[in-house]
């Protein structure tokens, strides 16, 4: 009898993280996989690391691109970019609104929050700069919109969600198990903190 509590035992030990966090990640993708996009006020691009030649990395041009297509289906009038300066400068928002700028959209309509080092600062900041209970379409990976949506609405805003896949695709397998690996460990922080 005591050798099967201890089996049981070890078996949730060993087994028990594993598959919370499997259970866990699958809920983040497939919740995040939902495209939520309507009409909105805004379009909140969540920040990503900029490379070391001051270029956006796959995944922050990806996320850029989408807000971009999303605001040329007239979804949204502004595009609100956001990230501070990570482990290479310059900030990740100034990358995206260069982009932007890039492929057409006006300066009037981008605005910029240069500061946030975190996915809540980046809500926090993104809803300083709009009306109270701005309406916004919040632009990530599907395995971050669940974290960006309940950090937007803690912020004030009214949030949809709208997956971008291209830079995740590029990413290789055991790049994108790391992504979502930290992502599930960041929700579980959140919720043992009460941040939720």
């Amino acid at each position: 009898m005591k050798l099967s509590r201890r089996r049981a035992l070890l078996a949730f030990i060993f087994c028990g993280p594993p598959l919370y966090g499997a259970l866990l990640g699958a809920f983040l993708f497939y919740w995040g996989n939902q495209d939520r996009a309507q009409k909105a006020d805004a379009i909140v691009v969540f920040g990503a690391h900029v490379r070391r030649d001051g270029s956006a990395s796959p995944i922050l041009r990806a996320r850029t691109r989408h807000a971009f297509e999303l605001w040329q289906r007239g979804l949204a009038p502004r595009i609100v970019c956001t990230g501070g300066i990570g482990i290479w400068a310059p900030a990740e928002a100034v990358v995206q609104k260069r982009l932007l700028q890039s492929w057409g959209v006006p300066e009037a309509a981008i605005l910029t929050d240069q500061t946030s080092t975190s996915t809540r600062e980046n809500a926090r900041n993104a809803a300083a700069l709009l009306p109270r209970g701005a309406r916004v379409i919040a632009v990530s990976e599907a395995f971050h919109l669940w974290r960006c949506h309940r950090e937007g609405e803690k912020a004030g805003l009214q949030v949809l969600t709208s997956p971008s896949t291209s830079g995740w695709d590029a990413l290789q397998r055991r790049t994108r198990l790391f992504y979502l690996a930290r992502e599930t460990l960041a929700v579980t922080r959140d919720v043992f903190l009460g941040f939720l």
